[in-house]
């Protein structure tokens, strides 16, 4: 087994933190003979999505390839795309970033789980589900509206700002973006062509949430329904109302607590396929873009996704308002 380290820079407030992950990396090979190992700085997002399929592809093929993807969902996203087409790949996480949602989808207490190296090294595979939507592939899910609309604008936004202050200020940045978002009549009121699993929901919203885990946002468990695993798309449909009484629910939809309020709809489902005449702004993973078509399905137990061992994904369901089976309340 090969053994790839890819490190965010960016994810780490400092030189120190980021040399000492290093070392302990180095420490673990040399002194275990955990076998043959190379370490990566990735210099822009993407560019390692393409350092990783040259990995791959400068290996035999019977050799299997793990990745490590040192930081937050960003890296992880960025790795995944590419490797999600080699089969003797694997994909792991030391989670270092400002959000670190696919991780906490193991638990609060995750965290400190994953940042240890040796327990990765020594780690079980595990197939989850992934998400494909266009070209891409992603682990947490795609925001089609608002959410994307906020995405692009802190795109926008943060190349213009010190490196120091949005380390400690990138939820107050995102909150801002979004409340801008909000008041954005074309995305608030948006018209959709769209087939869920072929059935038309076709109409004007602000927002489509299809999601493969639980938590969004730094660990916001939006639909606590999800589960990576489960060979599913969880859709949340939040239906076009007034900017005002669509930020009066943002407090219940960050605690999952969508069921509250009449203008979200939850549906399971495998597919969706989503057009506007308008360009849509969509967000994939943390990374946004516009495009006036899209399809989003489910690839179930498409990756190899390794833990340490005993490690398994949480039950986030108990955080709901209230249970939903097969769409009537209970």
């Amino acid at each position: 087994m090969k053994h790839i380290f890819i490190i965010n820079p960016r994810s780490f407030k400092n030189s120190i933190l980021r040399d000492f992950v290093i070392a302990e990396i180095n420490s673990c090979f040399t002194d275990k003979n955990n076998g043959d190992y190379e370490i990566y700085t990735s210099k822009f997002p993407r560019e390692a999505s393409e350092v990783v399929g040259r990995f791959i592809e400068g290996n035999p093929k019977q050799e299997t390839i793990r990745v490590y993807a040192i930081g937050g969902d960003g890296i992880l996203f960025d790795c995944l795309n590419g490797m999600a087409d080699y089969p003797n790949a694997e994909l792991t996480s030391v989670p270092y970033g400002n959000a670190n949602d696919y991780i906490l989808s193991f638990g609060e207490d995750a965290i400190s789980k994953f940042r240890d190296i040796n327990s990765l090294v020594n780690g079980v595979k595990r197939p989850v589900d992934v998400i494909q939507s266009g070209s891409d592939y992603s682990l947490l899910g795609v925001s089609v509206g608002l959410i994307g609309e906020t995405v692009l604008l802190a795109e926008a936004l943060f190349p213009r700002l010190p490196a120091k202050w949005l380390q400690k200020n990138a939820n107050t940045a995102y909150t801002l973006c979004g409340i801008k978002s909000a008041f954005n009549k074309e995305v608030m009121q948006q018209q959709y062509n769209i087939l869920i699993d072929g059935i038309d929901y076709s109409g004007q919203y602000c927002n489509l949430t299809i999601s493969n885990s639980p938590n969004k946002g730094g660990g916001m468990p939006t639909i606590p329904y999800a589960k990576p695993d489960d060979g599913k798309l969880d859709v949340l449909i939040f239906r076009t109302t007034k900017s005002f009484d669509f930020l009066k629910t943002i407090g219940d939809h960050n605690k999952g607590h969508f069921e509250k309020h009449d203008i979200y709809e939850y549906i399971q489902c495998q597919k969706v396929e989503i057009k506007s005449k308008v360009p849509m702004r969509i967000e994939t993973d943390g990374e946004g873009k516009q495009t006036h078509e899209l399809i989003v399905k489910v690839l179930p137990g498409k990756l190899n996704f390794v833990t340490p061992c005993g490690v398994d994904f949480a039950d986030f369901s108990h955080k709901a308002y209230k249970k939903t089976v097969r769409g009537e309340s209970k």
